[in-house]
């Protein structure tokens, strides 16, 4: 059996966490052995899930609790774990590549999964020292796609051929569109007859949702019985409830916090947005995809995920995405009945999972074996 540990990762339902539940789920647990080292003692949304499919889950202290006893206690787990293979998700994780050099691990990988991210001066410096110390204590350089290869190893490396993508694929057939799904979520919000926009996604200033806000203003003028539902929790949650109230949009916005019915969400859903300001490689949007939404998403976001026809990137200007909405409401019922066949074009692309997970456990098995 190969042995991984993967960090840093909260286990919540962000992208990373999702990439690893959704390769996870389709590994051969027989073969292949998953544990995950977790900064604070935070509960992540899906940290029982793994737990039930054997995986140990280590809380260390975080960097400001106490970086010495994190470095200890990581060492500690690194040196006595008889692990195969350390991977590490994102720059910010290299004390597992130093760690994992020290103490003998054959197999130390690092793993982008953002393809951009505001930085202040501080974060630049960090950053390019976590990249020169990465570059000599990796084995394998990982990316979730081909601008977050290049925005952390370097157009170089990328042409040199020295990073391998990943992509960050899904269950497709869980996320196709289900009409009685619809049905019942709907129903369930007293929502049957609305117009509805939905995002899933951290709330934070990256992901943008003042915009939606903003949006959802403009849109209500023409088309009164249109709904915004925010899927998710973060940072940024009381603010937008502020802003919701003063913009007098309480019978508009739904915030219904982290949800373990996604697939069902996404039925509901008439339109999906993402205006995010930065991204990797969303993973949210194969799902929207393969639920065969129309999406409209920031043109700040890769366009490496677009498999539909029915993903549409535009600037960040309300007017505009207001418009094209609008637009699109008068085709509502047809869009609609076209959403089971669209998201079919999923099957058999780089992010079906049924495919991209054999490459995950073979890339393991050559590292392990070479």
């Amino acid at each position: 059996m190969i042995k991984v540990l993967n960090l840093f990762t909260t286990l919540d339902n962000g992208g990373v966490e999702s990439f690893l539940y959704n390769y996870y789920t389709h590994m051969d647990h027989n073969l292949f052995h998953f544990d995950f080292i977790v900064p604070g003692f935070h509960k992540g949304f899906l940290e029982d899930n793994f737990i039930q499919m054997g995986s140990k889950v280590y809380h260390v202290p975080t960097m400001h609790q106490n970086p010495l006893k994190q470095f200890y206690q990581i060492a500690q787990i690194i040196k006595y774990g008889n692990y195969d293979i350390v991977h590490c998700h994102g720059y910010k994780s290299i004390l597992g590549l130093i760690l994992g050099k020290l103490f003998g691990i054959k197999v130390r990988i690092i793993h982008s999964h953002m393809a951009y991210e505001k930085e202040n001066r501080k974060q630049k410096i960090i950053k390019n020292i976590a990249v020169k110390v990465l570059e000599k204590y990796a084995t394998v350089q990982l990316a979730c796609g081909i601008d977050a290869a290049r925005w952390l190893f370097g157009v170089r490396n990328l042409n040199n051929k020295k990073v391998r993508i990943i992509n960050n694929a899904i269950d497709v057939h869980k996320f196709l569109f289900d009409s009685k799904k619809r049905d019942r979520i709907r129903k369930s919000f007293n929502i049957s007859n609305s117009y509805v926009i939905g995002n899933v996604a951290r709330l934070s200033y990256q992901k943008n949702q003042v915009f939606l806000l903003k949006l959802v203003q403009k849109l209500s003028l023409d088309i009164p019985q249109v709904k915004l539902l925010l899927v998710g929790n973060g940072e940024d949650k009381a603010a937008l409830e502020t802003m919701v109230d003063k913009m007098d949009l309480s019978d508009k916005v739904l915030f219904l916090g982290i949800r373990k019915d996604i697939p069902s969400l996404l039925s509901a859903f008439d339109i999906f947005a993402l205006p995010s300001r930065y991204e990797g490689l969303p993973v949210v949007l194969s799902e929207a995809q393969s639920s065969g939404l129309v999406s409209f998403v920031s043109d700040n976001v890769t366009r490496e995920v677009k498999i539909t026809n029915k993903l549409m990137y535009l600037p960040l200007d309300v007017d505009l995405w207001a418009s094209k909405i609008h637009d699109l409401y008068r085709e509502k019922e047809a869009l609609l009945i076209q959403r089971v066949d669209t998201g079919m074009k999923m099957f058999g692309s780089k992010y079906d999972i049924s495919l991209q997970a054999a490459q995950l456990m073979d890339l393991y098995r050559k590292e392990v074996n070479r």
